[in-house]
């Protein structure tokens, strides 16, 4: 997979989200803040079956939401692809992953603003 693809399927997830749920997003921390509701009107009671397409999709949007407010970049890692910010990488993919099995205890809101919130404190090192 090459970086750039990633702006495609971020951009399939925004068409995909406004045709089901009538909500427009944006590369913009409000967007960022509502995955955790989106989430939750789409699967409220299990995972999706066809969960890495949705992983794939929520986490690109994610990861080019966060390029755009915290203006990062894309990094391939041992573990896969993240966002590299700062000193930090941020692994999207990862994240969107546990967020749909384990519910809210692994909210994406929580997540950004803890990750943005330690940035701004310069934090060298986020794990997951």
């Amino acid at each position: 997979m090459e970086s750039h693809q990633f702006r495609h399927f971020a951009q399939v997830h925004i068409d995909t989200t406004r045709d089901i749920f009538g909500v427009e997003l944006d590369f913009d921390e409000k967007s960022i803040l509502e995955l955790d509701n989106l989430i939750q009107k789409g699967w409220p009671d299990e995972p999706p079956i066809q969960i890495d397409n949705v992983i794939l999709l929520i986490g690109s949007f994610l990861g080019e939401a966060i390029i755009k407010t915290l203006n990062g970049e894309w990094e391939e890692t041992q573990q896969g692809w993240g966002i590299r910010v700062k000193n930090a990488t941020l692994m999207v993919f990862s994240k969107v992953k546990k967020r749909l099995l384990n519910g809210m205890e692994d909210s994406i809101s929580f997540y950004y603003t803890s990750t943005k919130k330690m940035l701004e404190d310069d934090f060298r090192v986020i794990s997951k």
